[in-house]
C-alpha cells in the first residue's frame, strides 16, 4: 500500500501519511502539519480531507459531549459548543502545564 498525501489548508504544504498510519486513522483524529504546526482534524477518509482546528496561537478544547474541537477565547471561561449547544467549563490545568513546560 502506498503512502497518502494531504495538503495543509493553513500553509498549503504537502504532508505525507505512512500507509500503516493511514490504516489506523478515523474521522475526528487530529494530525499536526509538519510544516506550520497547525492541527488538522480528519473529516473524511475517502477521500482524505482535513480541516484546520488549531494553530499554535489558539486555545482549543474538545466538547465532552460530541468531541467537536472548539476555539476558546479565554482560559477559565465557560465554552458553548457550536455543534451540540453543550456549555461546559474546560479543564485548563493541561494548558497551564504546557505553558510552564514551554518556558524552559
Amino acid at each position: 500500500m502506498e503512502d497518502f498525501e494531504v495538503i495543509c489548508p493553513a500553509c498549503n504544504e504537502t504532508n505525507t501519511i505512512a500507509a500503516e498510519d493511514y490504516q489506523e486513522l478515523t474521522e475526528n483524529d487530529v494530525l499536526e502539519c509538519d510544516s506550520c504546526g497547525a492541527y488538522l482534524e480528519v473529516v473524511s477518509l475517502d477521500p482524505l480531507e482535513v480541516l484546520v482546528v488549531e494553530d499554535r496561537e489558539g486555545f482549543f478544547v474538545d466538547c465532552p459531549r460530541c468531541e467537536t474541537a472548539i476555539e476558546a477565547d479565554e482560559p477559565g471561561e465557560p465554552v458553548t459548543c457550536p455543534e451540540c449547544g453543550y456549555t461546559f467549563a474546560p479543564d485548563w490545568s493541561d494548558i497551564g502545564e504546557e505553558e510552564e513546560e514551554s518556558k524552559w
